[in-house]
């Protein structure tokens, strides 16, 4: 039986990727970074952490930058995306997404954010949004060792809500969300909004394009 919900952030319950682009491309290109397509999708869903690991394991920055560690890229990024965020005024909920927090409320489901962006970022969103009516807080990749596809954080989720994985429901937008989410015995719906085929959604137990009242009828069944 499910007791509570388990959104993802970017993606899911806001329109935030193509903020990321442009702050992405920007980091990178400050570091002499030319990332492939295919490496966009593979890190689509995972944390900087594990990001910035593959890229420094592939790629060379500029010499100026040769002496950073992992944690300065990152602590860089972090604060990119946080002030690209706080920039972009036409930032807001995915369509329909806010009715479904109602009617999970209404119904009694507890609700939790599970993201793999860091604390300030997802404390940004919690409060420009208002979303402590509806959420019991938020999990981050900075409370985990291990980032999705690994389960560590939908565990965590669960075990902030007090119930066991088995009893959530993940909402989620990526393969490496998807994956995760599977891994931790949940039960898990895919966002697909995008239609991005490069995102293997096939372990989900149901893909919707939309929050709407009829997909939401059929994750209630």
């Amino acid at each position: 039986m499910i007791k509570a919900v388990i959104f993802d952030m970017d993606g899911t319950i806001i329109d935030s990727e193509p903020i990321y682009d442009k702050v992405n491309e920007e980091v990178y290109e400050k570091y002499g970074l030319d990332l492939k397509q295919e490496d966009h999708d593979r890190h689509l869903g995972a944390n900087l952490k594990d990001i910035w690991t593959d890229i420094l394991d592939r790629y060379q920055v500029k010499e100026e930058y040769a002496h950073y560690k992992l944690e300065d890229f990152m602590e860089d990024h972090i604060h990119s995306s946080y002030q690209g965020l706080a920039e972009a005024e036409e930032l807001e909920l995915m369509p329909g997404v806010e009715e479904w927090f109602e009617f999970f409320k209404d119904h009694g489901y507890q609700m939790v954010i599970a993201s793999s962006s860091y604390s300030p970022v997802i404390e940004h969103i919690y409060q420009r949004f208002g979303l402590d009516q509806y959420m019991e807080g938020y999990v981050g990749a900075d409370s985990i060792e291990n980032g999705k596809p690994a389960p560590d954080i939908f565990l965590k989720a669960a075990e902030k809500l007090g119930v066991r994985a088995e009893e959530c429901l993940v909402i989620e937008d990526s393969q490496h969300g998807v994956r995760a989410a599977h891994q931790a015995g949940a039960k898990v719906v895919a966002f697909n909004r995008a239609q991005d085929e490069s995102q293997d959604l096939s372990q989900a137990d149901l893909i919707i394009e939309e929050f709407n009242q009829e997909n939401l009828n059929k994750v209630l069944e």
